[in-house]
């Protein structure tokens, strides 16, 4: 086994951690759970104000209407570049990242501060994100896709798009911010082990190996 593949793996092993150490910090803790709520307050937009309305735009980037463009536009791109195999990856961050967040909602809903923000902030009590989960697996998805040369792009492209989600859900106070980090440690752990099956397989050499003989 490459070298690289055990590197995504580790990766992989962290992000688990990180998501349940979390979970048990944030839960588990008095203490750190008003840090985590004093934090998030910071952000809080007031209610009904313009940065609430941006906010809000923001965060309804992940629900299903633009979730559907999204994922159509994926397929048409995996197409056009002939990355079958690259889509059924993405396809699976996708669908195991949101799976794996919705699951961990159900086991561990739980009043945590409700109401701690004001009655105003109706701040959901599970954790993790669903709307940064489905975001950052979206662009995780679109890196995937994208051939090595346009990379950089699409990592760009997806950063900016999830950051305006995980933006929203805090600002307009449906989240917390744990909850963001969360959902960025479950998708993490799944990229990672998307990106150690391609390794592994041999398609992310070949990938370069094409770049490689193109640009000589």
């Amino acid at each position: 086994m490459e070298r690289s593949v055990w590197r995504y793996l580790f990766l992989a092993f962290l992000c688990a951690s990180g998501t349940a150490a979390l979970a048990l910090l944030f839960y588990g803790s008095t203490r750190i759970s008003e840090f985590d709520a004093r934090v998030t307050s910071h952000f809080l937009a007031v209610p009904d104000s313009r940065l609430d309305q941006v906010a809000d735009f923001g965060a309804r980037l992940a629900e299903p209407a633009p979730l559907i463009l999204i994922a159509f536009g994926l397929i048409v791109l995996a197409v056009v570049w002939n990355r079958p195999w690259h889509l059924l990856a993405a396809g699976g961050v996708i669908i195991a990242a949101n799976l794996t967040t919705q699951v961990m909602k159900a086991l561990m809903a739980h009043p945590r501060l409700q109401g701690a923000l004001g009655v105003s902030y109706p701040i959901e009590i599970h954790y993790p994100s669903g709307h940064t989960t489905a975001a950052l697996a979206s662009a995780s998805g679109l890196w995937l896709v994208t051939p090595p040369r346009w990379r950089a792009w699409a990592a760009a492209f997806g950063a900016i798009y999830a950051l305006a989600v995980a933006a929203g859900v805090v600002i307009a106070g449906w989240h917390f911010i744990s909850d963001v980090i969360g959902a960025a440690l479950v998708v993490g752990f799944w990229a990672c082990l998307a990106m150690a099956a391609l390794v592994q397989a041999g398609l992310e050499r070949t990938d370069r190996s094409r770049e490689s003989s193109r640009t000589r």
